[in-house]
């Protein structure tokens, strides 16, 4: 690295704007013959001269033109710099990016975004909704600052925060057979058509270890990315869709079951997930750190 300092270039804009460095020395409240120290050191640095000394004048060389603009130029972006980081710290600009399974997104998420937004409404934020394989990837690429979700299995290289863990619900039409009942088994919907996420997700492979653990094949009757029309799909009895239980909102007018699923008594663990060493920015940190107090305390991490 060039052994040029900033106290040499704010010298050696001083002394051109002063037009001498005894009016240089007095306006950076130094001693002459450190200004002119400084000078020397710049000088010997770039191997030309800067100033055209005289005991009348100090005039810039060309050298001496072709530095200043350049030397304004490098301490206005260092200023502008500095100043970014600050506002950061300051949480007055910034940039939050993450990604999210959609079951936290469409419940947990969107009054802990406005809370945040509330609070600190210089701060951009960007969401990417996403599955678990799909959020460990986005973390591996540095698309993202981290992500909600949950984590499979054990990896060295991503770090998990818990923040929740929730059960599974069938939820199925008003009417149907099994709709009455307080709770249900796994076993009790084997025989039924099921309606289930993409084979990426979490919730699906777990339907499908559980499908294979009682001896069948979890053949969907229809697969769809988003939860709600899952449940809409259900709701007009096209078939039971298993879904985590934040994932589903309270019927609004009674025209759907939402039935706890038990036997095995199965948990989904969600939580946050970031690049293991990785530093998030002050802004990410802090939504990071908000989001626990928005999971319902009956699935709330303890």
């Amino acid at each position: 690295m060039i052994p040029i300092t900033i106290k040499q270039i704010e010298t050696f804009i001083a002394v051109a704007d002063a037009r001498g460095f005894r009016r240089a020395s007095e306006r950076l409240n130094l001693s002459q013959s450190a200004v002119t120290a400084h000078i020397q050191q710049l000088e010997s640095t770039l191997g030309v001269s800067l100033f055209h000394r005289t005991t009348r004048s100090v005039r810039l060389t060309q050298a001496g033109n072709d530095l200043l603009e350049r030397a304004r130029r490098t301490l206005t972006d260092l200023d502008d710099t500095v100043r970014t980081f600050r506002d950061e710290v300051a949480m007055t600009r910034g940039r939050v990016r993450f990604a999210c399974a959609p079951s936290f997104a469409s419940s947990i998420l969107p009054p802990a975004l406005a809370a945040f937004q509330n609070q600190y409404p210089e701060i951009f934020i960007q969401v990417r909704e996403a599955y678990g394989s799909e959020i460990i990837e986005a973390i591996r690429n540095n698309t993202v600052d981290f992500g909600i979700g949950p984590l499979e299995r054990d990896d060295k290289d991503i770090t998990f925060t818990h923040i929740l863990s929730d059960g599974f619900v069938a939820v199925l039409a008003g009417n149907h057979p099994l709709a009455s009942k307080k709770k249900l088994k796994f076993t009790d919907i084997l025989g039924e058509p099921v309606l289930a996420m993409p084979s990426r997700s979490a919730t699906r492979s777990l339907l499908e270890t559980i499908f294979e653990n009682n001896g069948r094949t979890l053949a969907p009757k229809f697969e769809m990315l988003h939860h709600q029309t899952l449940i809409s799909m259900a709701d007009a009895g096209l078939g039971i869709a298993v879904l985590p239980e934040t994932a589903v909102p309270p019927t609004r007018d009674g025209t759907y079951a939402i039935v706890p699923l038990t036997q095995p008594t199965e948990k989904r663990r969600m939580g946050i997930l970031m690049a293991r060493g990785h530093s998030p920015s002050p802004a990410a940190a802090a939504f990071a750190k908000m989001l626990p107090s928005f999971v319902p305390v009956k699935v709330r991490a303890k």
